[in-house]
């Protein structure tokens, strides 16, 4: 195995005013990982609250605050975390996540297993093709990702 070294991201994606940029592709990583970071505009979503079945998701806030919906005990309860938080979303619990700040917020997302930046592209796609992705589009798209929007 060799070192991975990529100067800039490897794509940049626009889903709704959110820009995501791909740091890390699950192909780079013999599928182990994949780096995603959201540049979140102020009063953006994230992602709606769903579950994945078969990846752990960490995220570490690089600027500005964003609000998770994470599960406990049988509840989605809200947290906002700001700079230098972090929260790991392990398979099988619900999740998501908004900017509901005033001003701007960076996340960095690692997907264990990698491959999740395949949905990110796939919406992306919808997009710039010129359509608004409908909640029942996403929840088709998580499908396909072993994911269930709730």
């Amino acid at each position: 195995m060799t070192a991975i070294i990529h100067p800039e991201p490897l794509e940049r994606l626009q889903v709704g005013p959110s820009q995501l940029l791909i740091r890390l592709r699950s192909e780079d990583t013999g599928g182990e990982l994949s780096i995603v970071e959201f540049d979140l505009p102020a009063g953006a979503m994230g992602a709606m609250p769903h579950i994945h079945h078969g990846h752990t998701e960490d995220f570490v806030i690089m600027a500005g605050e964003v609000t998770f919906d994470v599960l406990a005990e049988g509840q989605l309860g809200a947290a906002v975390i700001g700079v230098g938080g972090t929260v790991s979303v392990p398979p099988g619990v619900a999740h998501g996540f908004r900017n509901d700040s005033a001003g701007p917020a960076k996340v960095i997302g690692l997907f264990r297993p990698g491959g999740y930046e395949r949905y990110f592209r796939d919406v992306h796609e919808m997009v710039m093709a010129g359509h608004t992705p409908t909640a029942e589009d996403l929840a088709d798209l998580r499908g396909r990702y072993n994911t269930t929007s709730l």
